[in-house]
């Protein structure tokens, strides 16, 4: 797979490109088909431990286990 908005939004997830706090680009995304509100509201990065996990166990699937707790062990930057 390549690390590219159009794998995640084939994969059914809303994808952009956005910037870190140090100004560096990054891919963030969010479900809109979520069971949970934070999962479809919030933009969630998606970093080299989560890509390689989704090349591994698919993308929906793991965006789910490492947003599923997000609302409750998140900090907001």
């Amino acid at each position: 797979m390549t690390y590219t908005v159009k794998t995640l939004r084939a994969a059914g997830l809303e994808a952009r490109w956005s910037r870190n706090s140090a100004g560096a680009p990054i891919i963030v995304a969010r479900d809109p088909k979520a069971e949970h509100r934070h999962q479809r509201e919030t933009w969630w990065m998606v970093d080299a431990g989560m890509w390689k996990e989704m090349e591994k166990e698919g993308i929906k699937k793991t965006f789910d286990q490492f947003t599923l707790l997000g609302d409750v062990f998140s900090v907001p930057a």
